[in-house]
């Protein structure tokens, strides 16, 4: 390319004509050398207004001149193929426009401030007239079929082109320079544009009138396709989403058969099946896809597994899985489930209910969006067998009734001797007998609420175990829902349940120190407590919770009365390991303390505290050898211990009574003689030890007693 070329191109570049759209230099000598964006010429494709019509208006840059009053300025004049013409080929048909010099124009004219010498130097500062012209011509077309390729070249023989490319660029309203294609229509074309035909599309092979489920394979015919031609089928599994289902080639007739598979993610509603072929219109045909519903099993009674499958639902749509009878009104929501993402779905029911109507039901999967039903036949339960053949193994005798169905779908079954049970436990279905004490205990259990028909309606619930026997003794347990019941040849049969059976268990059971239960649970006691008795002593319950009663500390709280007396409810268990194998329990009310040498005795009150501050068992005073004894003057109270007493009065407290200083103030009356009640504990004396009364002390030193 020539210097004056290149100058012209900087010039036209420094002056904005590339930024405002214009032409930048002079025509290149062939279609090989570089081609600046602003030279290309551009058309662009419009439907008409009949099928098969359209239009295609395209725009140039013709030429630019620009003249400088600086003589130092080189002047510029450039044009663009003005003997070029534009080739339109659509599908069989080729268009050519007149030479670009005879399209229709449009001059624009302004100044321009830069310039270039003739070496190419640019010059800022001075004043060029420039005038920009644009060429435009519109391209009619008819009769081709949509979906056909668009292509258009450029042809100039002065400057050496033939149907050169990449000079013209085409594209449609939405995407400029996308691929060129005749826009998309439906319906024929115009008679005038015979001989071609208007394709058909028709489907078979549905296996449901109303259309097809996701996954299925369905027929798709067509005709009046242009023969050895490929028909591309698409499938809209959602308004945004096309996938390939198939591309077979169309026949010597025109026609074509293609089986295509619905996809596994097409939900329920109407889908849009799309043909395009080359030479042929594009065609639609709208495919329904049904929700799909099955059951394994299709039949089944109450304890049956049931697991729903379904697909063709809408991704996380909420499913409610429904039976419904066919023979009467009832209907059932058997539970919830959301569609997964490809619009699937399984539930599975451990256990239908009970109170189905036998025969013929639909199971109905009903969503937000979609829904669909299959039959279903509700069985009969048939467990008798298995019932009688457990009623044998255990002894029960023959059978004395038929097997009976309970609201929440256990079946039973009575005999001679006793009972079966057959019902769904934690997640496993078992067969269980029920016989002799410990069913007549179960059978006289109340629940909370009061009477019962049925001993499966109160606290214990099913029996959940047969018997189970070897305990100590000859025992023999049976586990339920609520608890147990426990039975020795000695004791009999009893309940076992809640808090008071696991404060049971922690001691071992029967093993431990309370042995076999000898009584149900007992209530009505103060603020709703409740207590059962044991060979060895009582589990107590309260607010305070579940504690054992037992031995000695267990008889000196009911000679104070209980839950009732001063102590109130025990809040602990006992604790040992004291000194010299002492042992006490702590209650509402202050402890109760035991030992071999002294038995068991209250420790409450202000005496306790006193007690604590000297040590409690391992102080001077030993253990208690009494209860409080009250009575005395003032309404003063006192309790002895092995080391003494404390005496406690309402005006001068509690305090320790002990040794000689004790021994003397006996002597003296006690309270009731001239010194009153201690008023302080034995304190420390020169060479011995001192007490402080209301009207006195009492001082021992040096083997001495003083009183003063």
């Amino acid at each position: 390319m020539s210097a004056r070329i290149r100058a012209l191109f900087a010039v036209l570049a420094g002056i904005a004509l590339l930024g405002a759209g214009l032409l930048g230099g002079a025509a290149p000598a062939s279609a090989a050398d570089p081609v600046p964006s602003w030279w290309i010429i551009t058309g662009t494709l419009s439907p008409g207004s009949t099928n098969g019509s359209g239009t295609i208006p395209y725009h140039v840059t013709l030429g630019a001149t620009v003249t400088y009053t600086d003589p130092r300025c080189v002047p510029i004049s450039v044009s663009y193929h003005p003997n070029g013409v534009v080739n339109t080929t659509i599908g069989a048909s080729t268009y050519a426009s007149p030479p670009l010099s005879q399209w229709p124009t449009t001059t624009v004219s302004d100044t321009a401030t830069t310039c270039h010498d003739s070496a190419g130097n640019p010059i800022t500062g001075v004043t060029g007239a420039r005038t920009r012209t644009y060429g435009d011509w519109t391209l009619d077309y008819s009769c081709q079929l949509s979906g056909l390729a668009v292509a258009a070249t450029l042809s100039d023989p002065d400057a050496g082109l033939t149907d050169a490319t990449g000079l013209v660029r085409l594209g449609d309203p939405t995407y400029l320079y996308g691929p060129a294609i005749v826009p998309d229509y439906q319906g024929a074309l115009p008679a005038s544009c015979q001989p071609y035909p208007a394709p058909t599309l028709a489907l078979s092979t549905l296996p449901d009138p109303y259309g097809a489920p996701a996954g299925a394979t369905v027929t798709l015919t067509g005709t009046g396709y242009v023969p050895g031609s490929a028909a591309t089928i698409t499938f809209d599994t959602t308004p945004s989403n096309t996938v390939p289902v198939g591309s077979p080639t169309v026949r010597a007739d025109g026609t074509f058969a293609a089986d295509i598979t619905i996809p596994a993610n097409a939900y329920q509603g109407h889908h849009r099946v799309t043909v395009n072929s080359p030479g042929s219109l594009t065609r639609t045909v709208i495919l329904n896809v049904t929700a799909e519903l099955s059951s394994s099993p299709t039949s089944g009674g109450f304890g049956s597994t049931l697991a729903v499958t379904g697909r063709g639902f809408q991704a996380g749509e909420p499913i409610s899985v429904d039976l419904e009878a066919e023979t009467s009104a009832y209907g059932l929501v058997l539970g919830e489930v959301t569609a997964r993402a490809d619009g699937t779905f399984t539930y599975t029911t451990d256990v239908l209910p009970r109170d189905l109507p036998i025969g013929p039901a639909r199971l109905h999967a009903i969503g937000r969006y979609s829904q669909a039903a299959v039959p279903f036949t509700v069985l009969p339960p048939n467990d008798g067998q298995a019932m009688d053949t457990k009623a044998a193994a255990w002894g029960l005798g023959a059978s004395t009734g038929p097997v009976s169905i309970a609201a929440d779908g256990w079946e039973s079954r009575t005999y001679q001797r006793g009972a079966v049970f057959y019902g769904l436990y934690r997640g496993t279905k078992s067969l269980i007998a029920s016989r002799g004490a410990i069913r007549s205990e179960w059978l006289a259990v109340t629940p909370e609420s009061g009477g019962i028909r049925f001993p499966e309606s109160g606290v214990l619930g099913y029996p959940t175990t047969d018997e189970v026997s070897g305990l100590k003794d000859g025992g023999v347990y049976q586990l339920y829902e609520g608890g147990a019941i426990v039975w020795s040849p000695a004791t009999g049969a009893h309940t076992s349940t809640g808090a008071i059976r696991a404060r049971y268990a922690q001691l071992g059971y029967e093993n431990g120190v309370l042995g076999y239960p000898t009584s149900d649970e007992a209530g009505g006691l103060k603020d709703g407590g409740i207590y059962q008795l044991y060979q060895g002593g009582a589990i107590v319950w309260s607010a305070t919770g579940a504690h054992a009663s037992l031995g000695g500390i267990r008889t000196e709280w009911g000679r104070l009365g209980y839950e009732n007396g001063t102590m109130g409810y025990p809040t602990g268990e006992e604790t040992g390991g004291l000194w010299s194998g002492g042992v006490y329990q702590m209650y509402q009310g202050g402890a109760i303390v035991w030992s071999p040498a002294t038995g068991a005795h209250e420790s409450t009150g202000a005496i306790r505290t006193r007690y604590s501050q000297l040590g409690y068992e391992t102080g001077i005073m030993g253990y208690p050898t009494s209860d409080e004894i009250g009575g005395l003057k003032g309404g003063g109270v006192y309790q002895m211990y092995q080391g003494g007493a404390i005496v406690w009065s309402p005006a001068t407290g509690a305090h320790a009574s002990s040794g000689p200083i004790r021994t003397r103030y006996g002597q003296l009356g006690f309270e009731n003689g001239r010194l009153g009640y201690p008023t302080s504990n034995i304190y420390s004396v020169p060479n011995g030890t001192a007490q402080n009364f209301q009207s006195g002390k009492i001082t021992y030193a040096n083997g001495s007693i003083t009183v003063s």
